[in-house]
C-alpha cells in the first residue's frame, strides 16, 4: 500500500504538525491500523487542528492499537490523556487538545463516515 501526502510527502503531512502526531501515525503503522488518514481541519475548527482517523478489523487489534499510541506517548512525556468509549463498542477516541484520535472497527468507520464530514482537502496523509 502506497503513502500518500497532500503536503510534503512526509507522515504527519507537514514539518509543522506536533511530534504527538507522528507518535500517533508510527503506533498506529506498526499494529497494522487500517486505511489510516490525517486530517488538517484548521481552516475548518476553532477546536482542534488535527484528526487522526483509522480502522481495525478486530477488538484484539483495536485494543492492541490503543495500547502502541499510549505506550509511544506516554514514553515520550505525554500524561495527561485518556481514552473514551470501550473497545467492545467499536470506537475509541482519544482527544489530546489540538490532535484527536478516533479507532474504528470497519464497520462503525464504514456506518459514520468521519472523513467526508470534512472533505477531501483536509487529507494530509493517507496510508
Amino acid at each position: 500500500m502506497a503513502r500518500k501526502s497532500a503536503k510534503d510527502g512526509s507522515a504527519s503531512g507537514g514539518k509543522k504538525a506536533p511530534a504527538a502526531l507522528e507518535l500517533i501515525v508510527r503506533a498506529a503503522e506498526s499494529k497494522k491500523a487500517l486505511d489510516l488518514k490525517i486530517l488538517d481541519v484548521r481552516q475548518s475548527s476553532a477546536l482542534l487542528d488535527y484528526l487522526v482517523i483509522c480502522g481495525a478489523d478486530s477488538q484484539p487489534q483495536l485494543r492492541a492499537i490503543a495500547k502502541e499510541i499510549e505506550a509511544r506517548l506516554r514514553a515520550n512525556g505525554f500524561k495527561d490523556f485518556r481514552w473514551e468509549g470501550l473497545p467492545g463498542s467499536g470506537w475509541l477516541i482519544l482527544d489530546l487538545g489540538s490532535i484527536v484520535v478516533h479507532l474504528l472497527k470497519e464497520e462503525e468507520r464504514a456506518y459514520y463516515k468521519l472523513e467526508e464530514l470534512w472533505g477531501k482537502e483536509a487529507v494530509v496523509y493517507h496510508y
